[in-house]
């Protein structure tokens, strides 16, 4: 009699949590958006027939869906092409099908700048070696310019590869063996079978990936501005920063160019939702395709992983490390010169070191905060059927910032944020309340998975035997979920070092981050010095996915 007397209060304490989590991410994600489109649409829509007026904005358009639609094509056919020949690895080899996940933990902007001095037409290093070449012995510069459309494209398709990857491979990992067995055995070719029968079961996962390559490549920044400002190459979001950073800035004009992204990225969230509407079917059931490779490509699978290592991260990373131990960025590469004064000189900058403390601090804490409320969220995804309508409203919530660019957060919270009793204009809880919110999908999902995966039936047991819910919790379920848990602490500490698009227009001169710095650098023309972040910013961000990573494995349960 007293467990069912019981059981009413949980369920209402349960929903009062859940009603209080609710608020406190709508407080966090609701007005940024809103005041975007208040201000795009304020005055009459003053800021949208501003923008309509604009001479460059089919040009500005033009690139920004050109951006967007070729990184779909292209990051979609590598990223499926890389997943399949990963499948084919055998267990020595296995750890080349790491190499495209590194992207995703590598600061884009290191890679970025990476590209930008390899490919620079006059002194990239890569052009250097092609201009070598029989075909370009006599040009001067060139042959490739990494300042134009087509190499801004290929640039963010490159990036954006990882995503697609991450999800077709663990797709892949899901599919039942024997149906591709019955395939092969009805005399289809293998290529047949892959376009007949695995191609289809991979759908949701190239649907939902390429979703999200779309949305991401029509809200990229960083390399629109760095790689086009030379050529004043424009997208919509960086149209949208230079307008906030006029003078004075232009707020109706800047929330005019951000209102297009908005509605893709609610339209995005609707389709994601159709997509994914029974999230269970994608759940890991240990089904017979997780036990063997479905494909056997043998060489194809090494080329083609070694060929993106070398192109996507070995190369403008290694343009990185030439450019910061050089006296200055020069195309006469002398190891003997290679000098550590350039990273003196960034210590010695008191601004620099600042930035570099303010990384740190802001990252870890951001971590501190998400990765409970992202785990609070997860819960309440996992117990749907008992709180449907919350749960729904929990989830759009928690998606709003994957659907909507960092940089249109960032203006958007500095319209929501810098007056009345929450102004967090120029302070650390301002950077950290950002990072939170751009961050919390991420952690949510990875908790959601680790959930699923892991079911309710040590739980219930825990349950039978009389344990109380903090006590399950405690001494059951987080230690279970700690290496998922641990991924999702990489992650944070991965995106919140490296974040740029919030950053830029959110920060001021007290709150400079390593991003922010490394941008104002780049601006002034300090090559050296934006090298040496980069450099700085790689290591960073690599020791902390290390030592998460190590955490979540030390933590987990040992292998039987």
């Amino acid at each position: 009699m007293g467990l069912v007397d019981r059981r009413p209060a949980q369920s209402a304490a349960r929903r009062s949590a859940a009603l209080v989590l609710v608020a406190v991410l709508a407080l966090l994600c609701l007005p940024p958006v809103y005041y975007v489109i208040d201000a795009a649409l304020s005055g009459g829509g003053s800021g949208l027939r501003q923008m309509l007026a604009d001479r460059s904005l089919g040009r500005t358009v033009q690139i920004t869906v050109t951006l967007a639609l070729g990184s779909v094509v292209i990051s979609t056919v590598l990223g499926i092409v890389l997943a399949w020949g990963a499948q084919g690895l055998s267990r020595r080899h296995r750890w080349l099908g790491h190499i495209p996940l590194v992207p995703l933990v590598m600061p884009a902007l290191a890679a970025v700048t990476g590209f930008g001095y390899l490919l620079n037409p006059s002194i990239g290093f890569g052009n250097l070696l092609l201009r070598k070449i029989m075909f370009w012995s006599d040009a001067e510069s060139g042959p490739l310019d990494v300042n134009t459309v087509p190499f801004i494209l290929i640039v963010t398709a490159t990036l954006l590869t990882s995503f697609v990857y991450l999800f077709v491979r663990s797709a892949l990992a899901q599919l039942d063996q024997g149906v591709y067995d019955a395939a092969a055995a009805s005399g289809a070719s293998p290529a047949r079978a892959f376009f007949s029968v695995v191609l289809p079961l991979l759908r949701p996962a190239i649907v939902y990936s390429s979703l999200t390559v779309m949305l991401l490549a029509l809200g990229q920044f960083a390399v629109p501005l760095f790689l086009g400002r030379q050529e004043n190459l424009n997208v919509l979001s960086t149209a949208m920063f230079v307008s906030m950073s006029s003078s004075p800035p232009d707020i109706p004009l800047a929330a005019a160019y951000g209102l297009p992204i908005i509605v893709a990225g609610i339209v995005f969230l609707v389709v994601q939702r159709v997509v994914l509407r029974d999230q269970d079917r994608y759940a890991s059931t240990g089904t017979k395709g997780a036990a063997r490779s479905l494909n056997k490509s043998g060489w194809f699978s090494h080329a083609a992983l070694v060929v993106y290592g070398l192109v996507a991260v070995a190369a403008p990373i290694l343009s990185v490390a030439i450019v910061a131990f050089q006296p200055f960025w020069s195309k006469n590469i002398v190891i003997g010169d290679f000098t550590l004064d350039n990273f003196r000189s960034v210590f010695a900058n008191p601004k620099l070191v600042d930035a570099i403390g303010n990384t740190l601090v802001y990252s870890l804490s951001a971590t501190a905060i998400v990765v409970p409320l992202g785990y609070l969220c997860a819960k309440v995804l996992y117990r749907r059927r008992q709180q449907r309508i919350i749960a729904n409203l929990v989830d759009v919530l928690v998606s709003m910032s994957l659907g909507i660019p960092a940089v249109i957060f960032g203006v958007g919270f500095l319209l929501a944020f810098t007056h009345g009793p929450l102004n967090l204009y120029g302070r650390g809880a301002g950077l950290v309340a950002v990072y939170v919110v751009v961050i919390l999908p991420f952690v949510t999902r990875l908790a959601l998975v680790g959930m699923l995966n892991l079911g309710d039936n040590l739980i219930e047991a825990g349950a039978a035997s009389g344990g109380t819910l903090w006590r399950r919790t405690l001494t059951l379920e987080l230690p279970m979920l700690r290496p998922a848990l641990g991924n999702a602490v990489a992650i944070c500490l991965v995106l919140t070092a490296q974040e740029f698009g919030a950053s830029i227009l959110v920060r001021s001169s007290r709150t400079q981050v390593m991003s922010t710095v490394l941008y104002d650098q780049f601006a002034n023309g300090s090559n050296s010095q934006v090298a040496v972040m980069a450099f700085l910013m790689c290591a960073i961000t690599g020791a902390g996915v290390l030592l998460a990573l190590l955490l979540g494995r030390r933590s987990s349960p040992k292998e039987s």
